[in-house]
């Protein structure tokens, strides 16, 4: 990727490892002629838009700045303060190899498949129904702990399954390696087209992940099972935002239209990031 003219500092977390790691970037930036700054509620105004977002913390805090990256639709990059990382670029011990890799123009981007998922039905009263963008997974769960869920899972308008289990995960390829990858699902290299459809601890041994093109519809439907009506089930955006569903809404699950861009350091490529990540 060509040099960024004016990178976006997100740290909301300020630990000492954070402060540290923050002061070698800005100093680096500094010396190799970046323009730095750190994202704030007024910084906007008075500063030049950002053409790259780089995120110091794990992945939860990647995940929290994806929409903001995908809205502006510029490149998000890491620096892993948290424990796997494994959407960040780099370590925070990696902070001045990343400038001078971003000073040199070696650093690559990945194009990540995002999700979008709209819910429609009685359960939602809004007119108009909202768009939810995930980069990992949509999960469809019971609400209450120690419960199962029934849910009909459709492709492109067929019936797949009906599911009895604690969930269903529609996962990326980025989201291979996390909530999939724990339910049992594989994993899948990011370059890939593919949707994984993963149960959480289904009641049946012969159900397994599915795993389709990434150009279908899925669309899932919750229903009410005997003896537990009025039961409450949610549907969560990666584990960061979850919504409620009413038993017979349609939850319907795409491709969305727009990726994200992800920052990778020159030599980092999925069989380095599993060797490093998962120990092999």
């Amino acid at each position: 990727m060509d040099t960024p003219s004016c990178i976006g500092i997100l740290a909301a977390n300020r630990t000492p490892e954070c402060v540290q790691a923050l002061q070698v970037f800005e100093e680096e930036c500094a010396r190799l002629g970046i323009q730095a700054y750190e994202m704030g509620p007024h910084s906007a105004a008075a500063l030049p838009a950002p053409d790259m977002l780089l995120c110091f913390g794990g992945d939860g805090a990647m995940l929290n700045a994806v929409p903001q990256a995908v809205e502006r639709d510029v490149v998000l990059g890491g620096v892993n303060l948290g424990h796997l990382g494994f959407l960040t670029a780099c370590s925070r011990n990696e902070v001045a190899e990343l400038v001078e890799a971003l000073a040199a123009g070696t650093c690559r981007v990945e194009e990540r498949t995002m999700l979008q998922a709209v819910h429609t039905g009685m359960g939602r009263p809004e007119t108009e129904p909202h768009v939810h963008l995930a980069l990992n997974e949509v999960a469809l769960m019971r609400a209450q702990t120690g419960k199962m869920i029934d849910v009909d899972l459709e492709v492109n308008g067929e019936l797949l399954n009906r599911y009895h289990s604690d969930g269903v995960l529609v996962a990326t390829p980025t989201g291979s390696t996390a909530y999939s990858l724990s339910a049992g699902g594989p994993l899948v290299t990011p370059a890939a087209n593919v949707l994984c459809i993963t149960p959480i601890c289904p009641h049946s041994l012969t159900i397994r992940t599915v795993v389709l093109p990434d150009d279908v519809v899925i669309t899932m439907h919750p229903r009410e099972r005997r003896g537990r009506a009025g039961e409450s089930t949610i549907f969560s955006m990666d584990g960061r935002r979850t919504h409620g569903i009413a038993n017979n809404d349609t939850l319907e699950i795409r491709k969305a239209a727009r990726p994200l861009r992800l920052l990778t350091m020159p030599e980092g490529t999925f069989a380095t990031r599993l060797r490093a990540k998962l120990g092999w």
